[in-house]
């Protein structure tokens, strides 16, 4: 049913916590991806400030866009 003596897999490592403490030995790529995993809840923190301070001004925007084409559309029909 199953052919397991064929290939050998090459499993991906997702918990990496003990190769990320011995820094000298990581890849490059390995550093790259450490640094944008302890960056990306800044990032995150950016993007929920911005959108609680402009959420109603954004969301005013795509009303008034739709509300201008929903007008146009009816128009261009007549």
């Amino acid at each position: 049913m199953f052919n397991r003596r064929n290939k050998v897999r090459k499993m991906k490592k997702i918990f990496q916590w003990e190769e990320y403490l011995n820094w000298r030995k990581m890849s490059k790529e390995q550093k790259l991806n450490f640094k944008r995993a302890c960056l990306f809840p800044f990032l995150v923190y950016v993007v929920y400030v911005f959108l609680n301070q402009y959420s109603i001004s954004i969301l005013l925007l795509l009303g008034l866009y739709f509300l201008i084409r929903f007008k146009n559309r009816n128009k261009l029909r007549r």
